[in-house]
């Protein structure tokens, strides 16, 4: 796959979210399949969320991904928060329309969603743009019903303070935990980093990535 130490993690993915995305959509329709609408993958910084939601994009031939971060979709003008949302799935449900189920993967990618998908009600203080964000995302993700062309990522840090709503099923709910490498995961993020080092003879022939990786508890790729 390419990201070191997240293997076991995109194959679960694979197998949870993906499947019947690898068939026509022909034979989807004959096996009365659903296609997963959303992902949410959470875990500490630096952990390599970020690139396997790219990754996911590629091993499913999709259009190029949206990368949107949280708090850039909040506005200060009143129903601009929402219709940012709303411009983010314009292009997927367009093309929808017009090539049914010969239109390509929409991928749309928060980071930070927990920066605009907070629990309702539990932002004191403001003016409840926060709410209404969230009613607005899962309208839309709720309104792709129909559509199979449409994948939303979530990426957080912080999973407990997302509502709830967005985590029920048919929405976010392929849900993965992103954690910090293991020693085998650790060596192969040393073994990519350091391969091009290695053509050009840029790095000492006796440095060992298994002992370093020993090393390195509680490190990641970042």
């Amino acid at each position: 796959m390419g990201i070191g130490g997240l293997d076991n993690e995109f194959n679960a993915i694979f197998r949870r979210a993906f499947a019947s995305r690898v068939f026509p959509p022909e034979v989807v329709e004959q096996l009365g399949c659903k296609h997963v609408k959303g992902i949410l993958l959470f875990g500490p910084p630096g952990t390599g969320k970020t690139l396997m939601a790219r990754q996911i994009g590629n091993m499913l031939n999709a259009r190029e991904p949206k990368i949107v971060n949280g708090p850039q979709i909040l506005d200060k003008y009143v129903g601009e928060s929402e219709a940012n949302i709303r411009r983010l799935f314009a292009d997927a449900e367009e093309e929808e329309k017009r090539c049914g189920p010969n239109s390509g993967l929409h991928i749309i990618i928060f980071d930070e969603i927990d920066a605009i998908c907070k629990a309702r009600g539990s932002v004191g203080g403001n003016t409840g743009v926060h709410d209404t964000v969230v009613n607005q995302l899962l309208s839309k993700i709720d309104g792709v019903d129909q559509l199979n062309n449409i994948l939303v990522i979530g990426m957080t840090n912080r999973r407990d303070m997302i509502d709830e709503a967005l985590l029920r099923p048919g929405r976010l709910e392929v849900q993965m935990e992103i954690g910090l490498p293991d020693e085998k995961g650790r060596v192969q993020i040393l073994n990519i980093h350091t391969k091009r080092m290695k053509e050009y003879k840029k790095i000492a022939e006796d440095v060992d990535s298994k002992e370093i990786a020993t090393m390195t508890k509680n490190f990641s790729g970042a």
